[in-house]
């Protein structure tokens, strides 16, 4: 079993640089679960993983959030070791009557991300079966 920092170094490298976060919130995946996500044994081919935001990264998307979000669509890291990171799409806000936010997915449609900095979350949700017919 990897420790609680290691799980959350490993999964946070699907996220843009910018976006910053303290941990991954295991309420809604739990330890075992996540573990299993992230060793290369086995394949789940979707899910979600939900991140708490940094207090910086809270605080850019409360003054100027598209300007932040401007330069983050790119990961961290690839997937695999040696895989290109993930490409996102341009930011957009969440629609009016949604809880407050932003999201975006990548061009081949199979990730979505999405921002709640109300809640403090990132939202990392992915269906590899969906590919370039996903809806959000």
């Amino acid at each position: 079993m990897l420790d609680l920092a290691t799980l959350h170094r490993r999964a946070s490298r699907v996220l843009p640089p910018r976006i910053d976060t303290c941990r991954v919130v295991l309420d809604v995946a739990g330890e075992a679960e996540l573990t299993a996500l992230l060793l290369p044994l086995g394949h789940r081919h979707r899910g979600t993983i939900a991140f708490e935001l940094s207090s910086s990264t809270r605080q850019a998307l409360d003054a100027c959030p598209l300007v932040f979000l401007q330069d983050a669509c790119v990961a961290r890291e690839g997937l695999a070791r040696h895989g290109a990171p993930l490409a996102y799409e341009a930011w957009r806000p969440l629609p009016q009557g949604l809880s407050s936010g932003f999201i975006t997915r990548t061009r081949d449609g199979r990730v979505r991300l999405q921002l709640d900095p109300a809640h403090g979350l990132a939202l990392y949700a992915w269906d590899d079966y969906r590919g370039d017919t996903f809806i959000h």
